[in-house]
């Protein structure tokens, strides 16, 4: 009897995808796409990312928001790699959140550049799949049964390592095209090392890129063409300043990324000044409303920076005056020349005219009449982002270490499981979600870390564990067991409570040292300890 032939990898990715690729009636027909003569398909594939670039050497802000982007063209490849490059342009890049300008670069510049350049394509495909696999346990009771997510893991692993070949052979010949591209694969390579756990390669690419970065402003600001520079810096000088505003927007990834990073180790900066290229701040009149979600959160991630830098990236971080102190104090009394005090003060008014800015926005969006469910739950987040803020702020301004009051916890707890719930469509088994922004969980690890009510902790620990939510290196279910690990080794008489006071890396890194780790597998965490004293 001749045994049943089996699906290969490919087809069961294809049509195990839950994204297929756009039907005829949406994009090229096949029948049409095979008329090519050869000749006309060779110039369209072997279009060079300089056809690109020529279209997006703008800033995205001036891009219309009503364009949309260019996912319906069939690219070159096998079945299965077209439907991971659909499935990360429909799936996995709408999950990120919108998260300002960075939202537009995606799917204005990003995706685009996929149809173009063999590393940002095969980079993509390859986050696709690893997306794929990570929310396959959601698709568990459709009727083809549980998801074999082995396919989509072979194949990110695959497409990683062709993208990684055509990065290194774009950089031999180095080019404005060819450092973009780079830059790009670098954002990419990030989430990607992220999906798959790998928290400290992810880092290692964050650097990377911004160390680019830093070269090219370093070459933009030299004298124009001194005889000494070298083809590089000639190359890198003119990427500068010919693409400064598309540079602008992926420095803006870089630094967010980096920042919400920062938090997670507590240990400083961890990618070199990049404010080379930031924008002039928006308006600074306090009454003036946001014009929308898009500036109030690109305004929040300055703020946060800001506040970042002044607090060392720690929640632990104390601020060197309380902001009434400040105000109160004579003119002639104010320190000069204390870098700390003027970080500090500088970030305290950011935050406070943002602050002032979103009431605006809230009081103007509370007249309108047509706003949509994802603006509104937008704003709902900055405002549960605002109170986190403010009570943070409160406790590193106070002169002696206080408790926090009891019902600002349960406040921030309760609109945290309003806005998940929210997110995932009210599901009792909110499907896996992977976004760049971390938003909610920061929040709740703080709650469950620093908090000494019991009944608090767990229920931060419930809502951390229930809600399936990877924010960058911030994943929700890895934290919720490191959380309750703690909790249980507080009970063993090996324990001190003076272990606390290191990162969450080190943290999860001595827990499985000391075999207290109550959760099953390896922590993505730990991996991060080494790039932590890389820092130092």
């Amino acid at each position: 009897m001749t045994p049943a032939r089996q699906p290969s990898a490919e087809s069961m990715i294809a049509s195990h995808s839950n994204s297929p690729i756009p039907s005829p009636s949406s994009s090229p027909s096949s029948s049409s796409t095979r008329s090519l003569t050869r000749t006309t398909r060779r110039r369209r594939e072997d279009r060079t990312t300089r056809h690109a670039a020529k279209h997006h050497q703008f800033s995205l802000r001036d891009m219309p928001l009503n364009v949309p982007p260019t996912i319906n063209r069939i690219i070159s490849g096998t079945a299965a790699e077209r439907a991971m490059f659909h499935h990360v342009c429909q799936c996995t890049i709408t999950e990120f959140g919108n998260v300002a300008l960075l939202s537009r670069l995606w799917s204005h510049y990003i995706v685009p550049l996929g149809y173009y350049s063999d590393s940002v394509k095969h980079a993509l495909i390859a986050l696709g799949s690893s997306h794929r696999a990570f929310v396959g346990d959601q698709h568990q009771h459709h009727h083809h049964g549980l998801v074999d997510t082995k396919p989509y893991e072979d194949l990110a692993v695959q497409q990683y390592s062709k993208a990684v070949r055509a990065a290194a052979a774009d950089m031999q010949n180095l080019t404005p095209v060819t450092v973009r591209t780079s830059l790009v694969c670098c954002i990419i390579f990030i989430c990607f090392e992220i999906m798959q756990g790998r928290y400290d390669k992810a880092l290692q690419h964050l650097r990377s890129g911004s160390k680019i970065l830093e070269s090219i402003s370093k070459a933009a600001a030299a004298p124009a063409h001194p005889s000494s520079a070298s083809p590089a810096q000639k190359c890198l000088a003119e990427t500068g300043t010919r693409y400064y505003f598309q540079l602008c927007d992926i420095a803006d990834m870089f630094a967010c990324l980096a920042s919400d990073a920062a938090f997670l180790m507590e240990e400083g900066e961890v990618i070199p000044d990049l404010s080379f290229y930031w924008r002039v701040i928006g308006s600074k009149d306090v009454s003036e409303p946001f014009s929308g979600v898009d500036e109030a959160r690109y305004e929040l991630y300055r703020v946060e920076q800001a506040l970042g830098k002044a607090l060392s990236f720690s929640f632990r971080g104390k601020a060197p005056i309380s902001w009434t102190a400040f105000l109160n104090l004579p003119e002639e009394s104010l320190p000069q020349g204390d870098e700390w005090f003027e970080e500090w003060t500088v970030a305290r008014h950011l935050f406070d005219v943002w602050s002032a800015r979103l009431d605006s926005y809230g009081k103007a969006l509370a007249t309108r009449g047509d706003v949509c469910d994802k603006e509104l739950w937008e704003a709902q987040m900055m405002e549960f982002i605002r109170k986190d803020w403010a009570m943070l702020i409160k406790i590193s301004e106070a002169s002696q270490s206080r408790p926090v009051h009891r019902k600002h916890f349960l406040e921030l707890i309760d609109e945290a499981e309003v806005l998940v719930q929210s997110d995932s469509g009210g599901k009792e088994q909110p499907p896996p979600v992977f976004t760049l922004a971390a938003d909610v969980i920061p929040r709740m690890v703080f709650i469950a870390a620093f908090s000494e009510d019991r009944d608090l902790q767990d229920r931060a620990i419930r809502l951390l564990y229930a809600m399936r939510r990877r924010e960058g290196m911030w994943d929700s279910r890895e934290l919720a067991s490191v959380l309750q690990s703690i909790l249980a080794a507080r009970e063993c008489d090996g324990w001190d409570r003076e272990f606390e006071k290191v990162s969450l890396p080190r943290l999860a890194g001595m827990l499985q040292s000391l075999n207290l780790y109550e959760g099953g597998g390896t922590l993505p965490l730990a991996t991060l300890v080494d790039e932590e004293a890389s820092t130092q």
